[in-house]
């Protein structure tokens, strides 16, 4: 399998994973909008190592599931019920109503990086079932020797989407506000990975 490829499958939904309004994508925000940009890119370097941390963990479980066959014939179930279920939650779920608060020094921006990305372990299941998903597709193939290609393409992807949220400032805020585009669309997505699963 080609490494781009690899890479590109990483990046993609990572990118589009980090789009829905949370602790990361606001206090970015935040930065970017009291002009604070050094501080903005420590903090988007952070967020984005510690999403390497949690991805690789969640895609050494799935190779460890993957090699054993006992394990995994039923895993592609699970993981298009999830898949179903976080699209029907993103479908019901209603416009974030998080406040822009006061940003401290810019040196602590890197350490509040990675403190405010620890406390978010949800990225270990959905990388979990993201990564369970494109390997019963046969999309991506993951080895010892092109796992890292992946885990790479995650991080990367992330922070692109923070120094993109960074370089819009406030155009961001009208994103967020769209509820189609946040919401419903990450949905949909899910809800067709999450059938496609079941009849692919």
């Amino acid at each position: 399998m080609s490494l781009l490829i690899l890479f590109g499958m990483g990046f993609f939904f990572s990118f589009i994973g980090s789009i829905p309004p949370g602790s990361i994508n606001i206090t970015t925000l935040q930065y970017a909008l009291e002009k604070r940009i050094k501080a903005a890119y420590a903090f988007a370097i952070a967020a984005a190592l510690t999403e390497y941390l949690y991805a690789a963990l969640a895609v050494r479980f799935q190779i460890y599931l993957t090699e054993n066959a006992n394990i995994s014939q039923y895993f592609q179930i699970i993981t298009g019920s999830v898949l179903i279920l976080l699209g029907i939650l993103n479908l019901l779920k209603k416009p974030s109503q998080a406040k822009l608060t006061t940003i401290g020094e810019k040196r602590n921006a890197f350490k509040k990086g990675i403190l405010l990305s620890l406390t978010n372990p949800l990225a270990i299941p959905f990388w979990l079932m993201v990564t369970a998903y494109l390997q019963s597709m046969g999309w991506v193939s993951l080895t010892h020797q092109n796992f890292w290609v992946y885990v790479a393409g995650i991080s990367v992807g992330t922070f692109c989407l923070l120094a993109t949220v960074i370089n819009l400032g406030t155009r961001f805020t009208s994103i967020q506000g769209n509820t189609f585009l946040i919401y419903k669309v990450p949905g949909l997505i899910f809800i067709v990975m999450g059938v496609w699963s079941f009849v692919g």
